[in-house]
């Protein structure tokens, strides 16, 4: 038989067996009892089924534990790419128009083999002391990044502004010292086009950007539009934009650095929202020595586009598919005003 008949037959029979299962524990509707959930029955990662049901929070919990399922809608994937020794992936989650969730999948293997030197990918540089040599230490930023577009599905169906997800990995961290200088990922969700974003020059000022782009980034977000407690300290960066920090953040009063949350903002407008997250962090999820959790987003008063947004992240592991997952989630529709 054909190689690929029998890839056919064995995927085939994957879903099937899933499928079994599922029935199998499903009660009968009429002595159901509990509430019933969602969840993507998938048989293994590798196989690429994955379908949509909904049962007993007991026979989902099942599910997740012998099969690669997971709660909730099926996701719907956008682009993928290499990092390190894994992969990640934009996707998100959404039924009927109203978002789900909006995230970045990482294989935990990407996690390994990620590059530490020189410390950024030499995207972003500016000879400032103009000796004409470039140095990766001092005249680079940007970290390795990696942008990820949300599929075109997603983006056509929901009234939502988010557009792609932009990883950035910093083996050295980044400014202010002794603060955010630790090994961390960026987890960039983009509010406008990438166009706009990579039109962000280095240059002398700042954080190694462009003068002109420098007094763009820091144009004021109006009041009302400004989440509580953020506040600018004029960290424009090429290639992302200015960085609003929450000043009651734990890092920022006496404790340790494990993940915050960062709002970005050019032109005065908001333009992505960032998990930041330690790389111990993610390894102590995928070892368990940290538990899943979700954490507020704080809110302006007033958007400045209509749309869903969320009120929360959240880090994840899904061990049965040997994944870490960083969404947004709690979407609320928003009106602009």
């Amino acid at each position: 038989m054909p190689r690929r008949k029998i890839r056919t037959v064995a995927v085939a029979a994957a879903a099937l067996a899933a499928l079994v299962l599922v029935v199998a524990l499903t009660p009968n509707p009429v002595s159901a009892r509990g509430p019933r959930v969602a969840v993507c029955v998938a048989p293994t990662v590798k196989s690429g089924i994955e379908f949509n049901a909904t049962v007993p929070k007991k026979a989902a919990d099942i599910l997740v534990r012998r099969t690669a399922s997971y709660l909730g809608v099926c996701a719907s994937y956008g682009q993928s790419t290499r990092m390190g020794d894994g992969t990640i992936r934009a996707f998100s989650q959404s039924r009927n128009g109203v978002p789900h969730t909006i995230g970045l999948v990482m294989g935990v293997n990407a996690l390994d083999g990620l590059p530490s030197h020189p410390p950024t990918a030499g995207l972003w540089c500016y000879d400032v002391n103009g000796d004409g040599v470039t140095d990766q230490h001092t005249e680079c930023t940007g970290g390795y990044e990696y942008p990820l577009r949300l599929s075109d599905e997603f983006r056509a169906r929901v009234d939502t502004p988010f557009q792609y997800v932009l990883m950035n990995w910093n083996p050295a961290g980044h400014l202010p010292e002794h603060i955010y200088d630790r090994p961390h990922f960026d987890v960039h969700f983009y509010m406008n086009s990438n166009e706009e974003r990579l039109a962000i020059r280095p240059g002398p000022c700042g954080m190694l950007v462009n003068c002109d782009d420098w007094e763009v980034g820091r144009q004021p977000v109006p009041g009302k539009y400004m989440p509580a407690d953020y506040s600018d300290f004029g960290a424009v960066e090429p290639g992302m934009g200015n960085h609003l920090i929450d000043l009651t953040g734990p890092e920022l009063n006496g404790q340790p650095f494990t993940h915050t949350f960062i709002y970005g903002s050019y032109a005065g407008r908001l333009t992505f929202y960032e998990p930041m997250v330690t790389q111990d962090w993610y390894q102590k999820l995928a070892s368990g020595a940290v538990s899943d959790g979700c954490f507020p987003i704080k809110q302006p008063q007033a958007w400045q586009t209509a749309g869903w947004y969320p009120t929360r992240y959240c880090l994840r592991h899904r061990e049965n598919r040997s994944e870490i997952v960083t969404t947004l989630e709690g979407f609320v529709q928003r009106a602009a005003g």
